[in-house]
């Protein structure tokens, strides 16, 4: 897993393939999805997706393509609506993914065929929902939210590769890992953070702080967004010293995260996951090395 693994999308894809289409998704606090068409909707590794609370209190996870040429149905991140409607040629559908009716000059031809939105697995518990594009027996995981209420939102862009932007975030010591795309902070007083990563492309990561707060969190939303900033900056400086294999050698944390992306993601032909983190773990120390001469003699 060298350079390339950070700065090319073959890796990228076949991560979507087989770690981000089989894996739970963290995607929202049921608290987001309060009321009836309150929904909330991200691109996780490639895939777009949206849940929504339905009429009958039961939040929805679904592929977020118009049945009828591929175009987004939801196109803000958090938002309400009556009735899911395609902008780009009014197919529109209810809460349920149903297909309910289109304008005439762009009308199915044949009504009988199933144009419901394409589905996906939602497990709501704990005060918060994932999502899963292809079944798979396991359980999600538990994610151990805070118990106060639900407060707000703060989305922070990185220009990094998610694998980065998590090995960043591994050195906070008063963040929870929750495989693979998760992290729960410490509860301090009134105020609890739960960390969603959020892999949009090989190049660039969202991450999403949902805050929990007892009381009014105000006072507390500069120290978040100071938090959140200073993540960008160390997922970004993670990302320039993986690119150019000059990174030192990664924490006990990081290489049993890499091991595990490795183990997922294997590549056509691969050797054993021993060789493959062994290959992984000499290409740092060569480039810790070579880091440190050019340090010497500069």
């Amino acid at each position: 897993m060298g350079p390339a693994a950070y700065t090319e999308g073959e890796q990228f894809q076949r991560e979507r393939r087989t770690l981000f289409a089989h894996a739970w998704l963290p995607f929202a606090a049921s608290a987001q999805l309060a009321a009836a068409g309150d929904f909330v909707s991200h691109s996780i590794g490639g895939w777009p997706l949206f849940a929504i609370r339905g009429d009958d209190g039961v939040a929805h996870g679904f592929h977020n393509v118009c049945r009828h040429q591929s175009m987004p149905v939801v196109e803000q991140t958090v938002g309400s609506c009556e009735v899911l409607r395609c902008r780009y040629h009014g197919w529109s559908y209810a809460k349920t993914g149903e297909f309910l009716d289109s304008p005439p000059r762009v009308a199915p031809n044949d009504l009988r065929e199933k144009l419901s939105l394409n589905a996906v697995e939602l497990c709501e518990r704990d005060g918060f929902c994932m999502l899963r594009v292809q079944p798979r027996g396991t359980e999600p995981p538990r994610l151990l939210l805070p118990t106060s209420r639900f407060a707000t939102a703060i989305t922070t862009d990185i220009d990094a590769n998610w694998k980065a932007v998590v090995e960043a975030l591994l050195a906070d010591q008063d963040c929870q890992f929750v495989w693979p795309l998760a992290f729960t902070a410490k509860a301090e007083a009134d105020l609890g953070i739960m960390r969603q990563v959020v892999p949009r492309s090989f190049s660039r990561t969202r991450i999403v702080d949902l805050i929990f707060g007892a009381n009014d969190p105000t006072d507390d939303l500069a120290a978040c967004r100071s938090r959140a900033s200073a993540a960008k900056a160390a997922a970004e400086t993670c990302q320039r010293a993986r690119a150019e294999a000059l990174a030192p050698t990664p924490s006990d944390e990081a290489v049993e995260f890499l091991r595990n992306v490795a183990l997922t993601t294997p590549t056509r032909g691969s050797r054993s996951s021993r060789f493959v983190m062994q290959t992984l773990l000499e290409r740092w120390r060569v480039g810790a090395l070579s880091f440190s001469s050019r340090f010497r003699n500069s």
